[in-house]
């Protein structure tokens, strides 16, 4: 009856030319329908209203999880975050002195690093976070992405190449394996692939020679184990020379210029002039 009702006053019109013999047509049924219309609306808005119910009802919520973590076995800490608490707590303090994130009214700064964290390391979905830490997923994405462009503003202040006049690292001077054959080395480089996820159009590019869509990463690290250079962005399929190429003619690679950078591409033939006989034949 209420939807006949509420047809029946929506179909009406509102505006007549004779605004006088609108009023006067039927008063009475007039105002009872609208009475009743008013009343049907009233009764559907308070239905909706004690229907509702929290959709996240865990014993834990999202800052007890992270606390909880954080607070026990450093071993669990490491596995949901993939790291210590000692350093989850140096990068959070971090992030806060540096004004790049803060705590809101109901996410602390903790929690929001651990959201980050949990989902980076184990790459799992908006809604999966949000079931862990009983947020709604708006909050989820914004929260992470907030903390992922806060992690992003800090990579050339703690990746950056070492400056000339590098010493011999004492792994290398101290081994006789290693020195003098490489006493010019200043790190490693080496590649990876990364899954990624593009729009079909683009597909082919990042398909990897393995047949999955990837992104080719290439990084060097230091003898310390300290990234000093990251190149991302490259569709699969590029190769290890291409993006290495690319790195130092126009991504900022650049060798120290007491550095041979020549001697990345055949290490075996400075080792062989170095060592002064061809220590590679068969």
């Amino acid at each position: 009856m209420f939807n006949r009702l509420e047809g029946l006053i929506l179909a009406r019109p509102l505006i007549n030319s004779h605004p006088k013999k609108f009023l006067e047509d039927d008063d009475d049924s007039w105002f009872i329908e609208m009475a009743y219309f008013l009343d049907h609306i009233s009764y559907r808005e308070e239905r909706r209203t004690l229907t509702r119910r929290p959709i996240r009802t865990g014993p834990l919520s999202g800052h007890g999880f992270v606390h909880e973590l954080l607070q026990g076995h450093e071993t669990r800490a490491y596995e949901n975050f993939r790291m210590t608490p000692q350093m989850f707590f140096k990068l959070r303090d971090t992030l806060i002195g540096k004004g790049l994130i803060a705590d809101t009214k109901y996410v602390s700064c903790t929690e929001q690093l651990g959201i980050f964290l949990h989902g980076l390391g184990h790459g799992v979905s908006n809604r999966v976070l949000a079931e862990r830490f009983h947020h709604s997923g708006e909050t989820i994405s914004r929260h992470f992405n907030a903390v992922l462009k806060a992690i992003v503003s800090l990579r050339r202040e703690y990746i950056s190449l070492p400056e000339d006049g590098v010493q011999v690292h004492p792994r290398v001077r101290c081994n006789r394996q290693f020195y003098p054959f490489f006493k010019n080395a200043i790190g490693a480089i080496d590649g990876t692939h990364i899954p990624a996820l593009v729009r079909k159009s683009k597909a082919t590019r990042y398909r990897n020679r393995k047949g999955w869509i990837s992104q080719n990463v290439m990084a060097a690290c230091s003898f310390d184990l300290q990234f000093l250079y990251v190149a991302v962005g490259w569709e699969g399929s590029a190769a290890d020379m291409k993006v290495l190429r690319w790195a130092m003619e126009s991504g900022g690679f650049n060798v120290p210029e007491d550095k041979d950078g020549t001697r990345m591409f055949h290490p075996h033939n400075f080792i062989r002039k170095e060592q002064g006989e061809d220590i590679f034949s068969i």
